[in-house]
């Protein structure tokens, strides 16, 4: 069966591939938030899309109504879009993808994937991410990623991108990157590091973090000013939110400490193992998140 619903079959020369997953890999918004900006920012066009149908459990994954402002009642179901940017100055293009990590036959929808990415050569990916970690929010979001390859691994380091070392449950993005290295695919993934006490989305630092980076990696020009003042403003928010328990203060104190401690000696973020307990001794001391915050 076709999943896939072509608007246009643009013409691009070399595309690379720029994406993000909703859902698992998507803390606080960080890395939809981040591909939206770049669709918007670069003003790239949508030529393509998945269709819901096959890949998601409604009751897990439930699409949305709305109503539109002449009260026409519209039903948005689970959205995997694919955009093209054509560089007006470079010899290289860009496909930009924003999905919804599915709820079903995963490798189904990664061979969609694969689908569109074939026909135009792709032999470059980069995908974006953003998880929980124990980060405080008046520091710059942290990164780490990882590639398929020591060259493209050397290169990260080089731009002063953490490396990750993870074990355990995966989400759709490892299938993908399996994907792409069975076929030769080089690919690189970003993850922007978000604080796990704050429940507001989208944090804009996070998304800020990863644009700029993008910008490095891809040798794109994405403007960030409008982007830094969103993350200013967040920052604000959440602060305020912080200072009505004087516990998470003195929580985000004592991440604030080790955060600039790991940054002035140059060492990676923390293992796993010691966010675990981090985030383990946290809840003990009955420092809850919903004491400082709402998501409204």
């Amino acid at each position: 069966m076709n999943y896939l619903h072509y608007l246009e079959r643009p013409t691009l020369r070399k595309p690379r591939w720029i994406g993000a997953f909703v859902g698992w890999a998507d803390a606080q918004e960080g890395a939809s938030r981040s591909i939206r900006y770049i669709i918007e920012s670069l003003k790239a066009k949508k030529f393509a899309e998945i269709d819901a149908e096959e890949f998601y459990d409604f009751t897990a994954v439930r699409p949305m109504v709305y109503s539109k402002q002449d009260g026409e009642r519209v039903i948005r179901w689970p959205s995997n879009n694919f955009y093209y940017w054509v560089d007006p100055v470079g010899e290289r293009d860009l496909l930009v993808f924003l999905g919804t990590e599915p709820s079903l036959k995963w490798r189904a929808y990664t061979q969609t994937l694969m689908d569109v990415m074939e026909p135009y050569g792709v032999t470059e990916v980069l995908n974006l991410g953003s998880l929980m970690d124990a980060v405080p929010h008046t520091r710059e979001a942290p990164l780490s990623g990882g590639a398929n390859k020591d060259e493209l691994l050397a290169r990260l380091t080089g731009l002063r991108i953490m490396g990750r070392t993870y074990q355990g449950p995966i989400g759709i993005t490892s299938v993908f990157t399996d994907a792409c290295t069975k076929r030769g695919i080089d690919y690189l993934s970003l993850w922007g590091h978000a604080p796990h006490y704050v429940q507001r989305a989208p944090n804009w630092k996070v998304a800020k973090a990863i644009v700029a980076k993008v910008n490095q990696i891809e040798g794109l020009a994405i403007p960030v000013d409008d982007l830094e003042r969103r993350a200013q403003s967040f920052e604000i928010e959440v602060t305020k939110a912080i200072i009505q328990s004087a516990e998470v203060t003195a929580y985000v104190k004592r991440l604030e400490k080790q955060h600039d401690a790991t940054m002035s000696q140059g060492e990676s973020l923390p293992s796993a193992e010691t966010v675990v307990k981090e985030l383990d001794d946290f809840f003990k001391r009955g420092g809850k998140p919903e004491e400082g915050f709402s998501s409204n």
